[in-house]
Formats: C-alpha cells, sequence, structure tokens
C-alpha cells in the first residue's frame, strides 16, 4: 500500500454540515466509488454532499434512506429514531372523520352553553386543534369508551377555560 492510500484510510471523515456528517455515518467504511455505483449516484457529487459543499436533492435523500431503511426524518434533520423500525407505533394518518364530527361538536356546544362567540373558521381551526390534541392522548383512538371519556374532559376543560377567562376577551379568538 503506498503512502497516500495509508493517509486516506487514516484520515477521519468530517463535513463541514450535520447532514454531511450524517451521510458520512451511513456509508460507514464502504468505499465512496463503490457505494455511490451501488446507489447509482456521481462519486464526485456525493463527495460533495458529504463535505457539505452541495446538498442533495429530494430523490437522492429517498434513495439513501430506502437503501438502509432510514427515517427521512433523522437523515434530514437528525431528529427521532434513525431507523424505520425504530419509530413508535405509528398513530392513524388518515383523520378520523367521526371523531373530529364530535370534537366539533362539543366544542360548538361548550361555546354556546357558555354564552360565547366564535366565528365557523375560529371554530374549525379550534376544533381540529383538539381533534389533533386529544387523538395524541388517545391510548387507542378507535375505543368508543375512550373517546366517550376523552369528550367528556375536552367539554370539562374548554368550559372552565371560557368561564374563568377575562370577560375582556369573550371575541372568537379566544383558545382552549
Amino acid at each position: 500500500m503506498d503512502f497516500c492510500a495509508y493517509l486516506s484510510m487514516a484520515r477521519i471523515a468530517q463535513s463541514k454540515t450535520q447532514l454531511g456528517q450524517r451521510l458520512i455515518d451511513v456509508r460507514g467504511d464502504e468505499k465512496r466509488v463503490d457505494y455511490c455505483k451501488r446507489l447509482g449516484l456521481s462519486p464526485h457529487t456525493y463527495r460533495d454532499y458529504e463535505t457539505g459543499k452541495s446538498l442533495p436533492n429530494a430523490d437522492v435523500l429517498k434513495a439513501i434512506a430506502k437503501a438502509h431503511d432510514l427515517s427521512l426524518n433523522w437523515l434530514i434533520l437528525g431528529e427521532g429514531p434513525m431507523r424505520l423500525d425504530e419509530q413508535e407505533t405509528a398513530r392513524p394518518t388518515s383523520m378520523d372523520k367521526e371523531f373530529f364530527a364530535r370534537v366539533l361538536e362539543v366544542v360548538g356546544r361548550t361555546y354556546k352553553e357558555v354564552g360565547a362567540r366564535i366565528t365557523e373558521r375560529d371554530l374549525a381551526r379550534l376544533s381540529m386543534d383538539k381533534y389533533e390534541e386529544y387523538i395524541a392522548m388517545a391510548e387507542d383512538p378507535q375505543d368508543d369508551e375512550e373517546r366517550q371519556a376523552l369528550m367528556s374532559l375536552l367539554h370539562k376543560r374548554l368550559k372552565k377555560q371560557l368561564t374563568t377567562a377575562p370577560a375582556e376577551d369573550t371575541s372568537s379568538k379566544r383558545q382552549a
């Protein structure tokens, strides 16, 4: 082995960016040329990604994530679990329309009950916020008993907030 090859092996790869460092870490000990050939990428361009000289586009990031079963959130931002199989059990990705309708009804009914006004747009926004909050709280968002308990909790909390709010803040901007 010649001296230059020895130096390049002994050199610890460093990047100017956190994304570049994650790309280096993901490639590991595999030679850049071999790695890029396997992924169908240009070694020269990939070196620029690793050093932080340029940023990979979405297609490149997707290919890297797919090749290593990585979370794009981790790869791009460095947040959350690194691998897809390490992610927590996913919440439903689509909205449960029936549950949202119940949240909307409870919020609207609670505002009427305390005599507070809210515009339709603010009612929809507040209901969406509450829907997301209560879906996140639910152990099993499909359990009807748990949903009913959450609706009762939503009603009590919102009513308390509306009745203890300062009198001058009875506008539709009031949030729960």
